[in-house]
């Protein structure tokens, strides 16, 4: 299995079904390269810099491409940073689960996520196709459509057709490709 933890930042997802039925769907990080590059002195573990996820009050930079401060993020006591991650066994059939899935990849977690599962479900591909479709992603700001474009270690290439960018550009949107993806873990489990 090839693991893509160094550019993710340290963001890890698994997905895992037993044959009992029993399902665990767990996302770690330590957000940046090595955390908050400390060691806890008792454990070993490094420590996480999630600090990073909170925002400021400031003043706008002006600068397009970068949100604004959001106050349902600014540093309070008690408060958990805002957090892209979505671990999720979202499919329960006859109150038997049928699926779990979630991903790592920062700020695309949600959409690959929901992706994925809508692959499944709605437009009926098998698991395996529904994690390798390309996705395209956009978080209006900046405002530009990111699509994934990129080679495996094993020579496949990913990336949305010509046709799907082409209509895009038409409808007048900025196209940035991504040689990073979002790393999807899904797991299905059929029925007998």
């Amino acid at each position: 299995m090839e693991w893509n933890q160094i550019n993710h930042h340290g963001t890890c997802h698994f997905s895992i079904i037993d044959s009992e039925r029993n399902a665990v769907s767990m996302t770690t990080t330590v957000n940046g390269y090595f955390g908050a590059v400390m060691l806890s002195p008792s454990t070993g573990i490094v420590l996480n810099n999630q600090m990073d996820d909170f925002t400021i009050p400031a003043k706008s930079s002006g600068d397009l491409n970068v949100p604004p401060p959001a106050p349902a993020s600014f540093i309070r006591p008690g408060k958990r940073p805002l957090s892209s991650m979505s671990p999720t066994i979202n499919v329960l059939k006859d109150g038997k689960v049928k699926a779990a899935v979630g991903a790592s990849g920062g700020a695309n977690i949600i959409a690959a996520t929901t992706k994925v599962f809508l692959n499944h479900f709605f437009l009926k591909m098998d698991p395996l196709s529904s994690v390798l479709a390309p996705r395209i992603y956009h978080q209006l700001i900046p405002n530009r459509v990111l699509f994934e474009n990129l080679t495996t270690v094993f020579n496949d290439h990913f990336e949305i057709p010509k046709e799907t960018r082409v209509v895009l550009e038409k409808k007048g949107h900025a196209l940035t490709p991504m040689t990073g993806a979002t790393i999807v873990q899904f797991i299905v489990q059929e029925f007998d």
